[in-house]
Order: C-alpha cells, then structure tokens, then sequence
C-alpha cells in the first residue's frame, strides 16, 4: 500500500463516517439542473466516463454538465465537448478549501463520485453542501455511508456498465459501449511537427511498452517487444513507431536501442491530444492495459492488448478490432480495484509468448 492510499484507507474512512453523521439526504431531482462528476484519474477511465456523459447529454441536453477532474486525466476529459465545464484540482490537501468554496457556490443539483475506492473523494462530496450525493458502495471500502444513494460496485463486467449505472440512478440511458473520441486540430499540428512521416505509405505499428506509474506488473518485457519489431519490419516492412509517458522515456530509448535504431522514437514527446491524433492514423497499437490501449479502441484502430493482472473483461478494449491476449498465469488476473498486485514484477507478463503475439497479429489481417 502506498503513502497516499496508506493515509485514505486509515484516516480516510473514520473521517467520512464523521462526515456523513451531519450530511443531509436530499430527493433526485427528475432532471438535474446542474450535475457534477468527479473522475480525477487513469486515461482508460476518463474515456469510458467520457463516452457515459456524451450518452448522458444526449439524453438531457438542459443539464449542465461539469466535470472535477485533476492535472492527470485534464488533457484527454476536455476532449469531450459535451461536458459545459471543468473544474480542476491538484489534488493537494491545501487547494481543498479554495475548491469546495468554487463547488459550494456553484449550487449544483447532484454531485456524482465516479472513484471506485477512493475515500477522499467521497468526503469531497460529502462536504460540497450538495444534498444528492451518488457514489459507488465497493466491497471492503467504506465510503458509501457518505452518499444519498449508492450503486453496488460489482467485478464481473465491464466498467464502463458501472459508470453508466450510477449515473442511470438519476434517469435511465440507454446504453452504448462503443467509445468516441475525435482528434483535435491541436493534435494534428502538433504530429504534424513532431511525426511527418506519418504520412508515409508504409504499415505503420505503434508499439507503448509502458504502463505508467506503478504499472510494471502489467509490461511485457522490452526485450520481446524487441523481438516483435525485428519481426514486424521483416515480415511487413512496417514502421515502428514508440511511445511513452515523460517519466517512461527510457523505456523507448531502451528499445529503440534493441532494434538497432530503426524504430520512430517519440517517447516523452507527445501530449496527450498528439498521442490522440497519431493512434488515429497508424495501423495497429500494440501494449499492456494503459491508456493508449482505450484510445486505439474508441478510435477503432486494430490493436493487440496484452493482460496479466488485469482483468479484461473489466478492463479490456472496447473495440471489435481488437485482439486481447491474457497471460495463463494461475493467478492472473488479480485485480478489481486496480492496485491489488499478487506479483510486483513481471512474471506474470513474461508468461505472454511472442508466438501468441504473432499470431494475433497476423489473425488481424
């Protein structure tokens, strides 16, 4: 556990059981003037979330839609046009103040916490003076006391099913899996500047061997990454495009150095809104559950997803051209909340034969 989930579990949960012993149950109204969802993390979830408020806003088109997201997950959640307003928060304890006095003077209707174990944002709501609080009651957490009204956070589908349930709490929508994003013009300049040959007539394969912070259990290892571009620029005389978050350049740089320099490195290079616009036109994405997997399915671009600890059929790509390929590993996948590593390292991953990869790739046609 680290510091930040050590301090939400053992000061979290006292101090949301004081705060809902004065917090008042207000009635949902039938359709809410003024909605505020919470979702501060994980690029993945921001563009199912996205995908839920566009459903949302279809089916209530008067309600005002604003959206508390962090520095994290800002750059993807202002994709999404159908959202009135963003407030954001650094997710620092001193700032606390300054934003529940922005939300409180907001008046909103509802308040809508979309995190699955965070008890910290279920305080945020139960302070924000908001008499309709929805939020999930997750098994083992101890945090749906602070809510009006909870939705059962459950394990055996995906969990884009659980955001749209807890917002059908208010009316019900009508369900749609299929993610949609559109790639900005700001995105367009910016590979424009930093990818121009992009535009090359060659196969082009983007391949993201990292899966962020913490996220080394769910990696296939460079070195087979390795072996799979040799293979792809010999077979198909594809491109080899790599990519990474800032803090994983040296993951790209590491294999970029395997291939004898015949990959496009533009690890640590790209915002998010370029990474958007340079998934949308490459030919195949291959990586680990992260966020580049998520956008590859709601631009539906064919795509390999290689699965270790997670669990696909909660977290997989929503995409029909995608291929998922889970590693045998017994205790695989151990994850529900996201953070519930049975191994630290890659063991689990490096049971994900090249053989396997191949051939999903050559399935895709």
């Amino acid at each position: 556990m680290n510091l930040n989930r050590f301090f939400d579990y053992w000061i979290g949960i006292p101090l949301a059981w004081l705060v809902s012993l004065f917090l008042p149950n207000g009635k949902l109204p039938t359709i809410p003037r003024k909605l505020l969802v919470i979702k501060l993390a994980a690029v993945g979830d921001t563009l199912l979330v996205g995908r839920v408020l566009q459903i949302f806003k279809e089916a209530h088109p008067t309600t005002e839609l604003h959206w508390l997201v962090s520095n994290i997950n800002k750059s993807v959640a202002v994709e999404f046009p159908e959202v009135d307003n963003f407030l954001v928060w650094d997710r620092k304890i001193l700032s606390l103040p300054a934003l529940l006095k922005k939300i409180r003077r907001e008046c909103f209707d509802v308040v809508v916490d979309l995190e699955q174990w965070s008890r910290g944002t279920a305080i945020l709501c139960g302070l924000s003076g908001v008499a309709c609080r929805l939020g999930f009651d997750t098994p083992g957490q101890h945090r749906a006391f602070v809510f009006s009204q909870t939705k059962k956070k459950t394990f055996d589908h995906h969990e884009i099913d659980d955001f749209f349930g807890i917002l059908s709490l208010i009316a019900p929508l009508k369900i749609s899996r299929e993610l949609s994003i559109k790639p900005s013009q700001t995105g367009f300049s910016e590979i424009n500047v930093l990818a121009p040959f992009i535009k090359e007539k060659k196969m082009k394969v983007l391949i993201h061997p990292g899966c962020g912070e913490d996220g080394l259990p769910r990696e296939w290892p460079i070195s087979q990454y390795a072996l799979l571009a040799h293979w792809l620029i010999k077979k198909f005389n594809a491109e080899i495009i790599l990519t990474s978050g800032p803090e994983e350049t040296h993951k790209t740089y590491q294999l970029n150095q395997l291939i004898n320099g015949l990959g496009k490195n533009l690890g640590g290079k790209l915002s998010w809104p370029g990474l958007i616009a340079l998934v949308g036109q490459v030919d195949l994405v291959i990586s680990g559950n992260t966020g580049v997997m998520h956008i590859a399915a709601a631009l539906k671009k064919k795509q390999v997803a290689l699965h270790g600890p997670t669990d696909p059929k909660i977290w997989g790509p929503l995409n029909s051209q995608a291929v998922v390929i889970q590693s045998n590993c017994p205790d695989c996948p151990s994850l529900k909340l996201g953070y519930e590593y049975h191994s630290l390292d890659q063991s689990c991953m490096e049971r994900i034969t090249l053989e396997q990869v191949k051939a999903a790739i050559s399935g895709l046609g």
